[in-house]
Order: C-alpha cells, then sequence, then structure tokens
C-alpha cells in the first residue's frame, strides 16, 4: 500500500469528499475510509451525512466567539452521526451474540444427549 498521509488533502476550511480524496490520492474507496478513520483516532475530521466530505476541525483559538460556536456545533453534529452509528452497530452486534449463544446451547444440549446412557 502506498504511503500516503490523508491529512495532507484535507483542509480546515473546505470539505474534500471521498470521490476527490481516491482521485488525489490514488488510494483505493476502502483505504480512504480506512485512513480516514486512523486519522479520527489522532485528529477532530468534521464530516456530516449533510454535506459530503470531510474536513479538519479548525484550531479554537485562530477564531472568532462566533466562528467558534459554528465549529462547535459542526463537531457536535459529528459526534452526534458517531453516536448514532454506534447504536446501530450495538444493536447488529446483538443479534450475532445471540446466534452464537444459540449455536453454544445446541452444542451442549447435543454433548449431554451424548453422555446419557441409551437403552436400545
Amino acid at each position: 500500500m502506498k504511503d500516503i498521509n490523508i491529512e495532507n488533502y484535507l483542509s480546515a476550511t473546505k470539505y474534500t469528499t471521498r470521490k476527490e480524496l481516491v482521485e488525489k490520492t490514488g488510494l483505493s474507496d476502502r483505504a480512504v475510509r480506512r485512513e480516514i478513520s486512523e486519522l479520527k483516532k489522532k485528529r477532530v475530521v468534521i464530516y456530516s451525512s449533510q454535506r459530503s466530505g470531510y474536513r479538519l476541525a479548525r484550531e479554537l483559538r485562530s477564531m472568532s466567539k462566533k466562528e467558534r460556536e459554528e465549529e462547535i456545533k459542526q463537531v457536535e453534529h459529528s459526534l452526534n452521526e458517531c453516536k448514532s452509528r454506534t447504536k446501530q452497530l450495538k444493536k447488529q452486534m446483538r443479534k450475532y451474540i445471540a446466534y452464537l449463544k444459540k449455536a453454544e446451547q445446541i452444542e451442549l444440549e447435543e454433548q449431554n444427549y451424548n453422555h446419557i446412557p441409551h437403552i436400545d
């Protein structure tokens, strides 16, 4: 894989779409998503389902009070989208866990059945 720092392709003033990032970096869409995900662990990356694209959060001290309030709204919106996705993932996880528990239960039932002496 190419050694690309996705942060270099993002701006604090303009949103950049995944499609644009794919074109600019030469990475696949999946690789761009992975790089963005990794960057989000290090920096605040603002994104929104309403606006396409990503941008870096601006430096707080470099803004006026009004700009800071708007930036805070954008970050809160990104955080709420993240919480919503987390909630959806937790719902999905419950189904996987229930399936595995059911499989474990069947396995135990079969083991117990096989250990019971049978009268033929």
